[in-house]
């Protein structure tokens, strides 16, 4: 049986920025966004479901690390649809096989999402998702205030480097009546920081540095590297433990609420 500080995959980055990075995702990671999102986005899908097991699309391939999404609602005793590549692309294809099998939760990018509306995936007359779980780039105004005045479906936001086991921050339409980021899931701390490493204001922007459960152990035989990005965190409450830091390149800034 493995441990949670066992790695559980290794997932190599696209190499956009460089060259690939394999980076080490232990079981923790999976394990504590596990319970997150059955706290978080699970219940409160099934609630406004009226309280019944849902069907949810798989449309992302397996071969990237968001696919385990969907692999926790079957855990959770859900019902999955696997939809292979030419399904996937196809956004009239997608929407009618959605309203056929009366799919209740789709996980998209927010660009896919719009093509998904506009070819009638939210139409009252077919069957729209409960939940439209969104990531993988910024979300416009346009998709988000869709779902916000939506009155049978609703958005969700993640937000995450590869490097923090896929999602870091979320947040919903019903949270905010713009775009966000979102707040960090369970067991994760967000620093926003200037150059110096100091906190800075609210509605400051500052770089994304994430701590928590869901960081990776570095990248695998990159020693060097690793060290760059995975940086001693001075916010520890004990230091002696050697915690981390992921050290994202991302700016953001933190609302009074509390929203990313």
């Amino acid at each position: 049986t493995p441990s949670l500080e066992n790695p559980a995959y290794v997932i190599y980055t696209s190499g956009s920025t460089g060259k690939p990075k394999g980076v080490v995702t232990p079981h923790r990671g999976l394990t504590n966004m596990h319970l997150n999102h059955r706290e978080a986005i699970f219940a409160p899908a099934i609630a406004k479901a009226g309280e019944r097991g849902l069907r949810i699309a798989h449309t992302v391939s397996f071969s990237f690390d968001m696919s385990w999404e969907e692999l926790l609602w079957l855990i959770e005793g859900h019902e999955v649809h696997i939809c292979d590549e030419d399904l996937r692309r196809d956004a009239s294809a997608l929407v009618t096989y959605c309203h056929r099998h009366g799919i209740d939760v789709v996980n998209v990018t927010p660009s896919y999402a719009q093509l998904l509306f506009d070819e009638g995936l939210l139409e009252p007359a077919g069957h729209p998702p409960v939940l439209v779980l969104l990531g993988g780039e910024a979300v416009s105004t346009r998709v988000w205030d869709r779902l916000r005045n939506s009155d049978t479906s609703y958005g969700y936001n993640l937000y995450g480097p590869t490097e923090y086991t896929i999602n870091t921050l979320g947040g919903g339409t019903d949270d905010s009546a713009t775009p966000p980021v979102g707040r960090p899931i369970w067991n994760t701390r967000a620093h926003v920081l200037d150059p110096w490493l100091r906190p800075v204001a609210d509605g400051v922007a500052g770089e994304l540095y994430i701590a928590g459960a869901g960081l990776a152990q570095g990248y695998l035989g990159r020693p060097e590297l690793t060290a760059d990005r995975f940086v001693a965190n001075p916010f520890a409450a004990d230091r002696s433990a050697g915690e981390r830091m992921y050290r994202t390149g991302d700016l953001v800034g933190r609302r009074p609420d509390g929203i990313l």
